[in-house]
């Protein structure tokens, strides 16, 4: 109950000192007039204009009447329509082949919950922003079907920089739900009938959104101790909470997802869990959890056994496992080959393209990513780049670009001998379709959702006679030296550090040289993640499988010392020191330098991405990189009094950010690394930010 209490209190709070609702009084009523005539009225009428009367759902039924989809339901959304719905709190898992609509599913799922009383709205938590924003855009007319014709339920996107999106921006707009058009035209309606200001100009109310799309980082916040943690859990706990891509955390972010998923179901809210390639140990990780929240009880094995594919589990009190079937169009077999070396594959990606294909091909780091595009400029090939080392408006840019080029809705013309070079930020949610794709080695999970992006909408003509993933690799021999991965990849061996997985992953690849959907999706996961890999290991990798695993467990104890314990309840004296929500990582990862980009003129400093609104225009033009590579501005760069004097105002907001003056067309930059050293650096809104080794 103290969960639930403080989730109130703050709430209660956060509206009653809104001078916007509750303006000062004069002191000349008794209280009993005061609270009949001012503050019971504007009580309710805060909760209406704050969106916090949760919005009807629609009483339409199934897959095709909610998504309006030229496509007969698949068997995972004719589950979503059927199942049987857990009595209280309920876990649903779903696992299926990449593109198969999961979302859609999910979606339906949580429809029916909504009308039977199991929630009062959804909110959809991703990895990645690019993948929220993604998700926002899909959302935009679907999410209004989930509710009834007359209500106008609120859409919120919730991640750091979502009011920086174009299609969220319209959303801050001074308004009410009750608004509903500009004329006579009823569909005309203003942007608040989309979502209230007051839910869309803080992320943390997100959570009382109809329909909220954002970061699983959002959601982590609840199960952490920052000062508001207690009021996201309560908006949470009134939704159904959707994790999409659950596969896509590290032991740090595991533990924290456990924990959220033993909150919800503590609290009386039902999880949906998504992915295509969830290894049966997270499974049952987070089963075990839901368990103990909606039990009361402390974690124990969750009994999870099946290894069909694809496959939907409902938990309630017991565990309930059903394979469902792969929609046809998705089972294909896709050929596996290995390529020797960055440059064979820059040879490989210039013939696809000169062939006419749509050109997929993913480095692991974006220096490597930055130099692929440099030497197929060389060759003739014009190539796209995409990846995080952007400024935040650029990337935004490219991503609508990106999707625009090679997403569903692509023309032929349009992606005729395309090529993009990116990192790993393709690989999952955006739905992306490449005839041919080249790229780096990753652990096997993440190679399956990179094949996912080959030919994943059949509906346009392809030049090659089948989709075939080339796996950039050294050959995995059985007694492989420590340096396997580190001789091929100098750069990239520090991304995925545990080589043995790599070892893993390039073996069962090979050897099989193809990828069956969905036939071989469970059996390579559990291959290289299962309880029987580490007997696999050659000798030579030992030693870094130990060293990952080692960090693992730490990562994850950490975690474990870091979220927090339902059953300590809300109360002083805890173990905890709650902190500001900007002040708690929600990932373990190393410390970065957030840089922003500025223009100068020799007179004055302006933000590098122009916007009306001079905060929006900072944020617009910020990129960030790790403190190892580049930790500040050198001394003595161009216009260093300006930037200091800008530097100087945002301290006082507690904001760390680095001003970046660019002055010559080339964007040159001189910055200092975490070891003190001026280093060189150049920034182009094509390549983004490209940092120079420092000297030896």
């Amino acid at each position: 109950m103290s969960w639930r209490l403080a989730g109130l209190v703050a709430l209660a709070d956060w509206l009653g000192s809104n001078v916007r609702w509750f303006d000062y009084a004069p002191g000349n009523r008794s209280l009993e007039d005061y609270l009949a005539e001012i503050a019971r009225p504007m009580a309710r009428q805060a909760v209406a204009e704050a969106g916090l009367a949760a919005a009807k759902p629609s009483s339409i039924k199934g897959f095709l009447a909610l998504t309006r989809s030229s496509f007969p339901a698949t068997s995972a959304q004719i589950w979503a329509e059927t199942v049987e719905l857990v009595e209280g709190a309920g876990l649903y898992v779903l696992e299926d082949a990449m593109g198969s609509g999961k979302t859609e599913a999910a979606l339906v799922l949580a429809h029916r919950l909504m009308q039977s009383g199991g929630g009062s709205g959804v909110f959809v938590a991703l990895p990645t922003m690019a993948t929220a924003n993604a998700l926002f855009d899909r959302m935009a007319e679907l999410y209004r079907r989930l509710f009834c014709a007359e209500s106008t339920p609120s859409l919120a996107l919730a991640h750091s920089a979502a009011a920086l999106h174009p299609g969220f921006r319209p959303a801050l707009d001074l308004g009410s739900r009750d608004d509903r058009g500009y004329g006579r035209d009823a569909g005309d309606e203003t942007a608040s009938a989309q979502c209230t200001r007051w839910i869309a100009e803080d992320r943390r109310r997100a959570f009382f959104a109809d329909l909220g799309v954002g970061t699983i980082d959002q959601a982590l916040m609840a199960v952490l101790a920052a000062t508001h943690a207690p009021i996201r859990q309560l908006g949470l706990s009134r939704r159904i909470l959707i994790i999409d891509e659950a596969h896509a955390y590290d032991s740090y972010m595991q533990e924290e997802l456990a924990t959220l998923i033993e909150f919800q179901a503590a609290l009386g809210g039902s999880t949906v869990v998504l992915s295509a390639t969830l290894p049966t140990v997270i499974k049952s990780k987070l089963a075990a959890a839901f368990s103990a929240g909606r039990t009361g009880t402390k974690r124990a094995n969750f009994p999870i056994w099946s290894s069909e594919y694809p496959l939907a589990t409902t938990v309630g009190d017991k565990a309930h496992e059903l394979p469902i079937v792969l929609r046809p169009d998705l089972a294909r077999t896709i050929a596996v080959t290995r390529i020797d070396g960055p440059e064979a594959a820059v040879q490989r990606v210039v013939q696809h393209a000169r062939a006419g294909a749509a050109v997929a091909c993913i480095r692991n780091t974006v220096d490597d990513a930055i130099d692929t595009v440099s030497v197929l400029a060389e060759q003739g090939i014009a190539a796209q780049l995409f990846h995080a080392r952007f400024a935040l408006g650029d990337r935004l840019a490219i991503e609508r670009e990106v999707v625009a080029r090679f997403g569903r809705d692509s023309k032929a013309a349009d992606r005729r001998g395309r090529v993009l070079v990116a990192t790993q930020v393709v690989e999952q949610s955006l739905d992306l379709d490449f005839d041919a794709m080249v790229t780096d080695l990753a652990p096997i999970d993440l190679m399956i959702q990179r094949a996912g992006r080959l030919w994943r909408h059949n509906n346009r003509p392809r030049v090659l006679d089948g989709p075939v993933l080339e796996v950039v690799s050294p050959f995995p021999h059985d007694d492989p030296s420590p340096n396997w991965l580190s001789a091929m990849f100098p750069k990239a061996q520090w991304v995925y550090r545990d080589h043995a997985l790599l070892w893993l992953s390039a073996r069962d690849l090979f050897d099989r040289g193809m990828l069956k959907v969905p036939d071989d999706l469970r059996p390579m996961v559990e291959g290289v993640y299962g309880p029987d890999a580490d007997a696999r290991i050659p000798a030579g990798l030992i030693r870094q499988r130990n060293d990952a695993l080692g960090k693992a467990l730490a990562a994850a104890g950490h975690a474990g010392q870091n979220v927090l314990k339902f059953h300590d309840g809300y109360r002083r004296g805890s173990a905890h020191v709650w902190r500001d929500d900007l002040d708690v990582p929600t990932r373990l990862a190393e410390p970065v330098t957030t840089f922003r980009l500025a223009r100068w003129d020799r007179n004055a400093l302006r933000p590098w991405i122009a916007d009306p609104d001079d905060r929006r225009a900072w944020r617009l033009s910020e990129l960030s990189v790790r403190t190892t590579r580049a930790a500040g501005r050198a001394p003595g760069s161009p216009a260093d009094a300006a930037a200091a004097a800008i530097e100087a105002a945002w301290r006082g907001r507690h904001d760390l950010a680095v001003v970046l003056p660019l002055v010559d067309p080339e964007c040159g930059i001189s910055l200092i690394d975490g070891r003190n050293r001026i280093v060189s650096a150049r920034y182009h809104k094509e390549i983004g930010l490209s940092v120079a080794a420092a000297p030896v």
